[in-house]
Formats: structure tokens, sequence, C-alpha cells
């Protein structure tokens, strides 16, 4: 059997997903069980891009720099 490997969401799949989950909570009551966990869900979500906003900035170099003028 070949190895499995996890789907990794990606930033923008993560923006999607947290409007959607805000899109179907503005029908639910918050004071619900189902209400209370999607709001943690969505919490997940934000916390979870916030690490992935983070991991980028560390992993960008200075940037592009010209080329030393020849002599």
């Amino acid at each position: 059997m070949p190895k499995q490997e996890a789907m990794n969401f990606t930033y923008g799949d993560l923006i999607f997903v947290e409007v959607a989950l805000v899109h179907y909570a503005k029908d639910l009551d918050l004071s619900m069980q189902a209400g209370q966990f999607l709001s943690e869900l969505i919490g997940k979500v934000e916390y979870t891009l916030s690490q992935l906003r983070a991991a980028g900035e560390h992993q960008l170099g200075p940037g592009l720099t010209p080329p030393e003028p020849e002599k």
C-alpha cells in the first residue's frame, strides 16, 4: 500500500475556509454548543493564519541586490 501524505492547506485555502465559516456562523445562535464550537474553529483558523504569516516573514531574504558595477 502506498504511503499516504497529509493534505496541507495553503494560506489562501485557509482564508477561503475562514470566510465560509464566518458566513455560515452569521445564521447560528452563538450561545448554542454548535455556535460555540464554530467560533472556536474560526479562532483556530485565525491562529494558523497568523502562524503562517509569521513563518513567511522569517523565510524572506533581504531581497534582490543590484550587481556590482564592472571596473
